[in-house]
């Protein structure tokens, strides 16, 4: 689940609208946002993956959200209709990640605002190192299995995303005091199995002897540093 704690401040002042979360996923951070706001009109989450959807619905129990499988290559909305659009941790696995963020904006009313909250790989704590090497791994593991899935972004490669999309941040929040992921033995177990069955994935891919060698460094890396998420940086653009 999202602390966000800047974030969280900002939003408990902010009457959304009508809202639109796009690579919803299992709807942790749409719930993070409906716990949050003062209130809205409406709430959309849209998601490309199916058993992803399903997962959503007990997460954002009791809230009323109309959940739409789809993506943002093609956004089934019309133009001009959301108040506030939002993604988070997903801009990474869009291919065309400008595209995608002006595809957002265009989904927008004047006035509206747009959310990106993305986790960046700049200055990390050994713990923080430990989340970063787990998703370059689990990365280029979906990458060799022929998806789109890159490596997270420096905080001036997003700004540089939003420049070349011709839009300016307003409003700039950096979280870097998410607790640790992994609190007990127990935990640290059950995931260390996770990355096991992750690098089984690969199947006979070429690269399957480099997954697992890199499997046994990070585990080794959990152990004895923890596991715990990166700085997340959220930024919020107005659409004039």
């Amino acid at each position: 689940m999202y602390q966000l704690t800047e974030l969280r401040s900002y939003l408990e002042n902010a009457c959304v609208g009508h809202l639109l979360d796009v690579a919803t996923g299992e709807g942790d951070f749409l719930r993070f946002l409906l716990e949050s706001v003062a209130s809205f009109d409406s709430a959309t989450g849209l998601e490309p993956n199916k058993e992803s959807l399903a997962l959503s619905k007990n997460k954002l129990f009791p809230y009323k959200v109309d959940l739409v499988l789809g993506n943002v290559r093609k956004l089934p909305f019309e133009e001009s209709y959301f108040d506030f659009v939002t993604v988070s941790n997903a801009l990474h696995h869009f291919e065309q990640p400008v595209k995608a963020i002006q595809a957002m904006m265009r989904v927008l009313v004047s006035g509206g605002r747009l959310l990106i909250n993305e986790t960046i790989c700049d200055t990390l704590n050994p713990a923080q190192e430990a989340h970063l090497e787990y998703h370059a791994l689990k990365a280029d593991i979906d990458t060799a299995k022929g998806g789109y899935h890159r490596h997270n972004y420096t905080r001036t490669e997003l700004f540089a995303l939003l420049q070349e999309a011709h839009i300016e941040a307003e409003k700039i929040f950096i979280s870097d005091n998410e607790p640790p992921i992994l609190s007990s033995k127990e935990k640290v177990w059950q995931f260390t199995h996770k990355i096991d069955e992750m690098v089984e994935l690969a199947g006979e891919l070429p690269q399957k002897n480099s997954f697992e060698s890199r499997s046994w460094v990070l585990k080794e890396k959990i152990k004895t540093h923890g596991f715990q998420k990166p700085p997340q940086l959220a930024l919020i653009a107005y659409k004039p």
